[in-house]
């Protein structure tokens, strides 16, 4: 009687062997798990920021005081990309990084072969029965094929992605053994897996928090620089309270920092005129200018060169000339037209 040989011939930068391999164990299908739920959060931490690793979930899915808005929503979609990139990988080769390292791959019952994409896509969507209890995640255990409830509906298996002896050619060469430069590439491949999980998993075991306190100013005018018109009285600057996450010298917002803001506050019962010119200039310790930013009056609204018109007379300050005025530096509000402009007051841009 003559043993049946599988083989896997689609698998061959995993080295495809003559004889299938063993089905992997559980615990290297758990371990792979975790490599790549670190992947995509280390990914979507230098991306983005915090929230792509499964225990900030909560940074993504509500925000504080129990609100399920989204307070980061570039970290959902994110997320959604890296896992996607992870499974199309698993798709057409049959493992991710994190299955790459601990040595598993993702095949048909059938044929040996990588899933492809309608498979592994369907093979996903029934996760969500593994989900239920986490009873389907925890199958290999005692079933008989190591199979999750996906594995058994969509018919794939995770084996041990590693070379078995097979019978020998009539050149000696084992068959299932592959080509030397195919050998080499999935050598080269491996180690790059190792490296990003490697470093995956420092991003994501290193990591510090610092925070900045909210600046709020408002400077009064005792007199008008420009005569009676434009009423305006004080004017107030907002900087939010931003907190940083840094990992290995990499630093994150938490969450988008809220905008900052200018605002021009006019006498009581009093307007600024159409086309009253509104700016401020930021500047760094030593006194350079790094940004003026302004807009014009139009119907009692500021509408800013550039930027979102946040109503009244208030302009919308980007991050980015903060962080190149510094932490020591210092604004400056003015007043005017589109050709004259008087400065009216300032201040640091931090707190004293």
């Amino acid at each position: 009687m003559t043993a049946a040989v599988e083989t896997t011939d689609g698998v061959d930068d995993l080295d495809a062997v003559a004889v299938r391999p063993p089905l992997a164990p559980w615990w290297r299908r758990a371990v792979a798990a975790l490599l790549d739920a670190t992947v995509v959060g280390a990914a979507t931490f230098v991306a983005v920021g915090p929230g792509g690793w499964p225990w900030e979930w909560s940074v993504v899915l509500g925000g504080s005081s129990g609100s399920t808005a989204l307070p980061h929503a570039g970290v959902l979609v994110a997320v959604v990309a890296g896992v996607v990139v992870l499974l199309a990988l698993q798709a057409w080769t049959g493992a991710t990084p994190g299955k790459r390292v601990v040595g598993v791959v993702v095949v048909r019952e059938s044929d040996g072969r990588p899933a492809g994409p309608v498979r592994t896509a369907a093979r996903t969507a029934a996760h969500a029965l593994d989900l239920v209890l986490l009873v389907g995640f925890l199958r290999p255990v005692w079933d008989e094929r190591r199979r999750t409830f996906a594995d058994s509906l969509c018919a794939t298996d995770v084996r041990v992605a590693r070379q078995v002896p097979g019978r020998r050619d009539a050149h000696g060469r084992r068959r299932g053994d592959a080509p030397q430069g195919r050998r080499r590439r999935g050598v080269a491949t491996t180690a790059v897996a190792a490296l990003v999980c490697g470093g995956s998993v420092a991003l994501a075991a290193v990591s510090s928090t610092s925070s900045t306190p909210e600046v709020a100013q408002a400077c009064g005018l005792d007199d008008r620089p420009m005569g009676e018109d434009p009423p305006i009285a004080t004017v107030e600057v907002r900087v939010p309270a931003t907190v940083r996450q840094t990992r290995l010298g990499l630093s994150r917002h938490v969450s988008p920092p809220a905008v900052a803001t200018v605002t021009w506050v006019v006498a009581d019962q009093e307007v600024a005129a159409d086309g009253t010119r509104l700016s401020v200039r930021l500047l760094t310790a030593a006194g350079d200018e790094v940004a003026e930013l302004g807009g014009t009056v139009e119907g009692g609204t500021l509408v800013p060169d550039e930027g979102a018109v946040l109503g009244g007379l208030t302009l919308p300050v980007p991050w980015s000339a903060l962080r190149a005025a510094g932490p020591d530096g210092t604004w400056d509000a003015g007043v005017g037209t589109p050709s004259v402009r008087a400065a009216l007051c300032g201040g640091p841009l931090a707190p004293s």
